[in-house]
């Protein structure tokens, strides 16, 4: 019975050490695939947003193309359009910012600062790109400083755990198991 409860242990944390640490080592590749999501959606706002711009310019004549100008001009003619243009215009301001401020970061934070910037969305569209990232992600192991730095944390949380869950369930025997044990 012993040889069975020490494979089990040994087991359960060989499980959860590598098991947290494949997927402490998906971060990087997952921050990436978030980064280039946030590069094309402020893209296709761009694209939508001179699209805008055009139909509005050809309509009433204006001359300036700037994203302030036309805003300006449309909101005295047509203020839901205007303010559609500015909240698109808004978006994408807060989609490059955040990809500025993952390429201007370390490999290593970079999972960290995406997840401290996904959170902080106002409008929630960094958290609907962050949920789509992860519903699309096929895992992979890159093999890389972060994603080795990663792995290694996935290693000792899971071993942390596994030893934490089996001093609970050691914890847990019942008093006539412990006098079995004695014997």
């Amino acid at each position: 019975m012993r040889l069975a409860g020490r494979w089990l242990s040994d087991f359960l944390r060989l499980a959860l050490g590598i098991g947290l640490a494949l997927a402490a080592m998906q971060l990087p590749a997952l921050t990436a695939a978030y980064d280039l999501a946030l590069v094309q959606s402020a893209g296709e706002l761009r694209r939508d947003i001179d699209a805008r711009k055009e139909v509005a310019r050809g309509f009433y004549g204006l001359s300036d193309t700037s994203d302030p100008d036309v805003i300006g001009a449309l909101r005295t003619r047509e203020p839901s359009n205007a303010q559609g243009l500015e909240n698109s215009v808004a978006r994408e301001d807060l989609l490059r910012s955040a990809h500025a401020r993952l390429a201007g970061s370390s490999a290593l934070l970079r999972p960290i600062i995406a997840l401290a910037d996904a959170t902080d969305d106002p409008i929630g569209n960094k958290r609907a790109l962050l949920r789509t990232t992860l519903e699309r992600h096929e895992p992979q192991v890159l093999l890389g400083t972060a994603a080795a730095t990663y792995g290694l944390a996935g290693l000792l949380m899971g071993l942390l755990l596994a030893n934490l869950l089996l001093a609970l369930l050691g914890g847990l025997r019942t008093p006539r198991q412990e006098a079995l044990r004695g014997r």
